[in-house]
């Protein structure tokens, strides 16, 4: 059996991407390297933040999204509303950098969704 450990994301606003994950879905950093602008971090939660200098938002990010379990997907999009996301439905957001989440309820989450 295997399950994704942890998804990794490049932003170039490391420090409002970290307040993100903190805030929006009450994350816990574990361990943080490097210096700017190459830092990297990540969460217990499965989250990696690498920074970078600069992204293109309208190229292809290596990757198609990563999927969140919350537990009130209402509470959580509410949340967002503070930060420069663009809301795509009820349950999907992109980030500034292009980074596309999707929000599953943690009482419907099982491993192999």
């Amino acid at each position: 059996m295997a399950k994704i450990d942890h998804a990794a994301i490049r932003t170039s606003s490391y420090e409002d991407a970290q307040k993100f994950f903190e805030d929006v879905f009450d994350m816990h950093m574990w361990r943080e390297i490097g210096e700017k602008p190459e830092r990297k971090c990540w969460f217990r939660e499965g989250i990696q933040l690498c920074e970078v200098s600069n992204i293109n938002t309208e190229a292809e990010n290596g990757y198609d999204h990563i999927s969140i379990a919350v537990d009130s997907m209402e509470e959580t999009m509410e949340k967002i509303k503070s930060y420069p996301v663009k809301t795509i439905n009820d349950h999907w957001f992109s980030l500034p950098d292009g980074t596309r989440i999707e929000l599953k309820l943690l009482a419907n989450w099982k491993v192999n969704d």
